[in-house]
């Protein structure tokens, strides 16, 4: 009996053991199978993968080497050369403008050298006696000239309008306040049997017998009004006195404060544009056999914040700026109902004057609006508590501010990248603690091993972009120098120019000075000589009347063309003398050479007995160096 009795219990044991080795047997496929299957996600991997991606894309990194300088062409001087070309001599001019663009600098000397001709009808025709040719992809200026003197004037003109301009920040602040109150209400009376005489008292019923508000409100301008609302008062059958009472406030505030950079004399706009749902409409159109379908369409509209600023930086300290602002807003609330309304505010001025610095309210709407609407029965709406069973109010009030600043300041010129993108960080950074999330997507800790080691790599990212900008520092603090000192080289080169010039000019000068000095000491010499000639001859003439005046014994007529001798009168009668010796003032002269023109006299004693007129023959050789003088 025990042996018959335990064969069925091990069968059904045996069947339940394969059935349970079937099951784990199906369980261990379909887990080998699943992960391979490419239809079948791991939602495990996904998640991990989209986060890092997300973490890739939104990471925020400093530019390695944001101050890398040009190529040092690009600093040259202006390089003017002659050349020949088609037979004829020409110059030209190779400038890389500095601070405005080469079409900018190209009209300016268009405008200042070309000549206008004007024709018979006052038409004009420009006429350039030169070319200039602007490279936008170098910013560089080919000037060329028929003269050297016109390439310098270019290079004058080049020189005092190619000057760094003035950048400038403009902080606007636009301000908006709108305050909106309501105060709606209306009365539904109705009586069937006043005092029961049959006096019907109260408003008008609708289709379905209801009464409708004798005294309405503001639901008469706006039919959403009487679908809301707290209506108090008794209601039965023959008797309706009901009072709806609605007070509605809303406001909005508005700041906007765009910034805007740019240069002196350009504009700068800055626009947000935004589009939004204004209204649903309900419309109707036919459909198969003459049925109606209902639709709604959405309108949008679109809401455009914008600013344009162009400013005017003058000498004294002050700018004007030239201003278009526009400000929009659609959450305006408006009505019982304070239904956002589209609303649009914008200024224009074209010319005002602001001190660096300072804020100038250069607009500004201020408006009040109140409305107030009393519908009731005479005398009985006037009359303090059955007012509100007699009459109903429609009451509005609504008031805007908007209030246009500039703040205008001289540009710093930019920060440096390393604040920039650690103030990103701070702005983009996400407040939320995502630790619990973590530790639920990585029990193990391997993603917090990975962050860590991202984060020294981040270490020495940052570490490596330290030192390159400190290498970038130091390479341009090092083309800096070399740029100074060439400029310095330049300047020597030029003074030594100029020096040379100047030195060659005084050389000149000193040659024409040393000439002119030669030719007055040629010119006083002979003018000496000549003197000392005629005094010679003076000498002699006096030396040969004193021989004859000797010879004769008697006074001697003067000769004809002897030259005068004052307060030398001869006496009329004059006793003989044999031993006269001669004046005193003859004697120093007696020394002095005769000139080589004229021959000496010769020293013959005239004969005692000659007339007159042979003395005066003798006479003669001392004339001619008295003429000659």
């Amino acid at each position: 009996m025990a042996s018959t009795g335990g064969t069925p219990m091990g069968n059904n044991n045996h069947r339940a053991s394969r059935k349970g080795g079937v099951f784990v047997a199906l369980l261990s496929v379909a887990l080998l199978w699943l992960p391979g299957c490419h239809d079948w996600p791991d939602e495990r991997s996904t998640a991990i993968e989209a986060q890092n991606i997300l973490r890739d894309l939104s990471r925020i990194d400093t530019v390695p080497d944001p101050n890398v300088q040009g190529p040092a062409i690009y600093r040259s001087p202006p390089r003017k050369f002659k050349q020949m070309v088609g037979g004829g001599e020409e110059w030209k001019l190779i400038y890389f403008c500095q601070y405005h663009t080469a079409q900018e600098m190209k009209q300016i000397l268009d405008e200042q050298f070309a000549t206008k001709l004007f024709d018979e009808k006052g038409k004009s025709t420009t006429v350039n006696d030169y070319t200039i040719t602007a490279n936008p992809a170098t910013n560089q200026l080919i000037v060329r000239c028929p003269l050297e003197a016109d390439i310098d004037a270019v290079m004058e003109i080049i020189k005092e309008t190619d000057i760094p301009p003035i950048q400038v920040r403009i902080d606007c602040m636009v301000s908006e306040l709108y305050a909106d109150l309501t105060v709606d209400r209306e009365t539904t009376l109705m009586i069937q049997n006043l005092f029961g005489e049959g006096i019907v008292l109260g408003g008008k019923v609708d289709a379905d017998g209801n009464p409708l508000p004798a005294f309405p409100g503001a639901a008469l301008r706006d039919p959403a009004r009487a679908k809301f609302g707290l209506k108090v008062g008794v209601s039965h059958e023959d008797f309706h006195a009901l009072v709806d009472i609605l007070v509605s406030r809303g406001y909005l505030k508005i700041l906007m404060n765009p910034t805007l950079e740019v240069v002196n004399g350009q504009t700068a706009k800055i626009q947000s544009r935004q589009q939004v749902p204004l209204q649903q409409i309900t419309y109707t159109s036919g459909g198969i056999a003459g049925g109606l379908i209902l639709g709604t369409r959405t309108e949008y509209t679109d809401i455009v914040d914008s600013l344009s600023v162009t400013p005017h930086v003058f000498a004294d300290g002050y700018i004007g700026l030239e201003t278009n602002a526009q400000i929009a807003a659609y959450l305006t609330p408006e009505g019982i109902k304070q239904t956002p309304i589209v609303t649009e505010r914008t200024i224009t001025t074209k010319d005002n004057r602001i001190r660096l610095g300072e804020s100038l309210v250069i607009g500004g709407i201020r408006k009040s609006e109140k409305r107030d609407v009393i519908r009731g029965v005479p005398i009985l709406k006037d009359i303090p508590g059955l007012n509100l069973l007699f009459s109903g109010r429609d009451f509005e009030e609504r008031a805007t501010e908007v209030i246009f600043i500039l703040t205008p300041s001289l540009s710093t010129g930019g920060k440096p990248n390393p604040e920039m993108v650690e103030f990103l960080r701070e702005r983009h950074s996400s407040p939320m603690d995502q630790s619990f999330q973590e530790k639920m997507m990585d029990p193990l800790g391997l993603k917090a091993r990975e962050q860590e080691r991202d984060r020294e790599l981040e270490k020495a990212r940052q570490a490596q972009l330290e030192w390159e900008a400190e290498r970038t520092a130091t390479r341009l603090e090092a083309m800096e120098k070399t740029e100074q000192l060439e400029d310095l080289q330049a300047e020597l080169e030029l003074a030594k120019v100029k020096v040379e010039q100047v030195s060659t000019k005084a050389q000149e000068a000193a040659s024409k000075a040393e000439e002119a000095r030669t030719e007055a000491q040629k010119a006083s010499g002979e003018a000496k000589q000549a003197k000392e000639q005629a005094t010679q001859a003076s000498a002699d003439a006096q030396q040969v009347k004193t021989e004859a005046t000797k010879t004769k014994g008697g006074t001697p007529e003067p000769p004809k063309d002897a030259p005068p001798q004052p307060k030398a009168d001869p006496p009329k009668e004059q006793p003989p003398q044999p031993k006269a010796d001669p004046p005193k003032d003859a004697q120093p002269q007696q020394k002095t050479e005769a000139p080589k023109d004229p021959p000496p006299a010769p020293k013959t004693e005239a004969p005692k007995e000659q007339p007159p007129k042979e003395q005066s023959e003798q006479s003669k050789p001392a004339e001619k160096p008295a003429q000659k003088s």
